[in-house]
Parts: C-alpha cells; sequence; structure tokens
C-alpha cells in the first residue's frame, strides 16, 4: 500500500512538477504585494505608532476597543453599507438589465459597448472633476432640471446631508457599471438558445424568460459581478475624497475616507490600520455570506 502511494506521488511530480514552477512568479508577486502586506496591516493596528518614528508601541487590541467606542467609526460604517448597496444595486441589477438589452441589439452594438465601457478607462480623479462640475448649485444637472420646469428637484447635490451620499454613489456607479455589463455580456453568450425557445413554446413572456431562463442562467457570474463591485465599493476613496472629503459633517464619510485620515492626516498609523483591518473583515464577511446565499441547496 505504501509502495503504491508512493509511486504515485512520484509519478504526480514527475508529470506536474515541471508545470508548478510556472506558477512560482506569480506566487512570490502575490504573496510579496498581497499576503505580506495584509499581514503587515494587521501588526501595526496592534500598535501605536506615528508613521515616521521607528519605534512602535504594542497596544495588542487597544485600538480595535477604541474603534468600537468611535461614534464617527460607526457612523462612517453606516455609510459605507448605504454606499455599498447602491452601488450593488445599480451595477448589477441595472448591468444586468441593460446586458440582456444589448445581447438582443444589432446594429449600431459595438459603438453602445464602447459608450458604455468608455467611463471604466477614465481616471477616477477626472470622474471626481465632471461631477463635482456637475452637480454644483449652478452645474449641468440643476440648470437641465430648471429648463424642463422641474426646478422643484434642484438642489445643493454636493452640500445636502440628505441626498449627497446617493448622488456620489450614482457618480461611482456610472464609471464602473460598464464593467459589469461586458461580464454579463460574456456570459449571457453561454446561455443556450434553446432554453428561449422551449420557454416561448410554452408560453412565456420576455420578462418571464428573463426571470426564470437568463437570472438562473446568469447566477455563477451575478456571483463574480457581485464581489468585484462590491470590493470596489467599499474600497472606493477618490470620488469621496475628490468631491466632499466626507461631508458636509460627515455625511458622505465612508470607512476608506475615515481610515485615510485618521492614519495619514492624523498620523495614527496604528488606528487607521485597525480601521482597515475592520474593513477588510466586513467585506470578506459580506461576500462569504453573499455566496453562501446564492449556492444551490445541493452545493450547501
Amino acid at each position: 500500500m505504501d509502495d503504491t502511494l508512493m509511486d504515485r506521488l512520484r509519478a504526480s511530480v514527475s508529470r506536474y512538477g515541471p508545470l508548478s514552477l510556472f506558477l512560482i512568479p506569480t506566487l512570490a508577486i502575490y504573496l510579496f504585494f498581497a499576503i505580506y502586506p495584509t499581514l503587515s496591516v494587521i501588526g501595526y493596528s496592534m500598535t501605536k505608532w506615528n508613521g515616521i518614528s521607528p519605534e512602535k508601541t504594542w497596544v495588542g487590541f487597544a485600538n480595535y476597543t477604541k474603534m468600537f467606542s468611535d461614534r464617527i467609526f460607526w457612523e462612517a460604517f453606516q455609510n459605507t453599507f448605504v454606499w455599498s448597496a447602491v452601488i450593488v444595486v445599480i451595477n448589477v441589477g441595472l448591468g444586468l438589465v441593460i446586458a440582456a438589452l444589448l445581447s438582443r441589439v444589432w446594429r449600431g452594438r459595438l459603438i453602445l459597448q464602447t459608450l458604455i465601457v468608455l467611463p471604466v478607462v477614465i481616471s477616477p480623479m477626472a470622474v471626481a472633476t465632471i461631477w463635482r462640475w456637475m452637480l454644483q448649485p449652478k452645474g449641468v444637472i440643476n440648470e437641465t432640471l430648471t429648463s424642463i420646469g422641474l426646478d422643484g428637484l434642484a438642489r445643493p447635490w454636493l452640500g445636502d446631508p440628505d441626498v449627497v451620499l446617493f448622488a456620489l454613489a450614482f457618480a461611482h456607479s456610472w464609471s464602473t457599471i460598464g464593467l459589469s455589463v461586458i461580464i454579463f455580456l460574456a456570459g449571457l453568450q453561454s446561455v443556450d438558445e434553446d432554453l428561449y425557445d422551449a420557454a416561448k413554446i410554452d408560453g412565456a413572456t420576455t420578462f418571464q424568460a428573463f426571470r426564470y431562463v437568463t437570472i438562473p442562467a446568469l447566477r455563477p457570474v451575478t456571483a463574480v459581478v457581485f464581489i468585484l463591485t462590491l470590493t470596489a465599493a467599499f474600497k472606493a476613496f477618490d470620488l469621496i475624497w475628490a468631491t466632499t472629503k466626507g461631508g458636509p459633517i460627515r455625511f458622505s464619510e465612508i470607512l476608506s475616507t475615515y481610515m485615510y485620515k485618521r492614519g495619514a492626516l492624523e498620523n495614527q498609523y496604528g488606528y487607521g490600520s485597525a480601521i482597515g483591518v475592520a474593513l477588510l473583515v466586513i467585506v470578506s464577511l459580506a461576500t462569504l455570506l453573499y455566496l453562501k446565499l446564492q449556492a444551490r441547496p445541493e452545493d450547501r
């Protein structure tokens, strides 16, 4: 029995050993640029450090205790969830609808795809500049609303605490939804057309075919889009920082901007690292929960 196992092991090494050598460069890069920084941040989160002095004072879980009693942290925490929920609904829900419509368009389809994807390649700072100009009290949006008789909807979008977070979330989705659409379009190409033909024979409407054929068939693709969108939303920083810096009165403050303020601006790198670790844990738990809910009953 032992000889048989050893023979199998030798055969596996001889067969896959040379191929595994090609993984070493990628694995080394991943360890150096992903795993090592993550472990370093966890270590910093348990120290009191100003980011400049070579001396770091070990404080254990004191930064986490401070974080749980920090009122501003919980405000940023709540804003982060609202911000992320709006972005996920737009990018996943609307992205799927747009992709489904584009899949039925043939004339001018390439032009439409290019227009949708174009904002994705624009620099986040450029996106922030564009939307800061559009959302000004005398900006394009308010002027347009006034010109069509909807001046009652015009408001200082970046200065109104009730709408600033939603306005910025919409701006973020505008710049990122193109990626979701492209991924969904790729997934739609793998859906068997016979399923739609069978649905038509059964008398299903277009909406029913979309609900009972398209959505279930794209379950794995939707999971990918959800994870990418959620991760990007939680990591978002440039747009908010370049437009409001978390204002007015912290109504657009999210965890990433608060982490930057406490860590980089106030030289509390230990506490800022603790916020970063909390952000990592939140994203990981949200992703795992979604994957658990999306799993088919036989896979659970």
